[in-house]
């Protein structure tokens, strides 16, 4: 992205691509080395990391790693990941 004219929205678009395509190339031989099966990219890794986040990374530090510009986006992002609650309630039926 050094490259990119950030001027350019179509220049960014397609380094962006760019990127991404050659990230997703790498994750499936790295997928392949270490014999797992599912398909990887960096859509799946990207929500993998929320998943495995959850509350226990404090959401500024979520949102310089997402590169979101605003907190909100972080926030709602990871309301995607965090069930907490959820979970409690399941587990107090399922585990009497």
């Amino acid at each position: 992205m050094k490259k990119a004219n950030i001027n350019d929205a179509k220049d960014v678009f397609n380094k962006l691509k760019t990127a991404n395509r050659k990230f997703n190339t790498n994750l499936k031989s790295i997928a392949e080395k270490a014999n797992i099966t599912k398909k990887l990219t960096m859509h799946i890794a990207r929500h993998s990391f929320g998943n495995i986040a959850g509350d226990t990374v404090h959401p500024l530090m979520l949102q310089k790693s997402y590169w979101h510009s605003d907190l909100k986006t972080t926030l709602n992002y990871q309301a995607n990941f965090i069930h907490n609650d959820a979970d409690d309630a399941l587990d107090s039926v399922v585990n009497f």
